[in-house]
């Protein structure tokens, strides 16, 4: 009896699991859909698909210069990091609407 109690117990928590993984699959899916991405690497491995990128709160202290790769990006976040400078390729961002700067330690913009 126990053991039929155990067996369905592990049965139920198999499912439970296979519904969050299915879950976080598809949301992580969509977000490359999408073109969203919280990574930096991964989106400059698919700049052109590039919408938004989110890296707020990441503590960069840098972006590098492939950053002007991202021709087809539209928001970029970058509140709460450490920049002090941006790469002047952020100029390249000819599709850029927004730009969250806040919360970083920039002197000077690039020219």
């Amino acid at each position: 009896m126990n053991f039929r109690i155990t067996l369905i117990y592990l049965q139920k928590i198999t499912i439970g699991l296979l519904v969050l993984i299915t879950l976080s699959c598809e949301i992580q899916a969509d977000e490359v859909e999408a073109g969203t991405y919280r990574d930096l690497t991964k989106a400059l491995q698919n700049p052109l698909n590039v919408r938004v990128l989110n890296l707020s709160g990441e503590k960069l202290t840098a972006l590098p210069k492939e950053i002007g790769q991202l021709k087809n990006l539209q928001e970029l976040n970058l509140k709460w990091n450490l920049l002090t400078v941006l790469p002047k390729e952020i100029g390249q961002l000819e599709n850029l609407q927004e730009l969250d700067l806040r919360d970083n330690q920039l002197a000077t913009f690039p020219a």
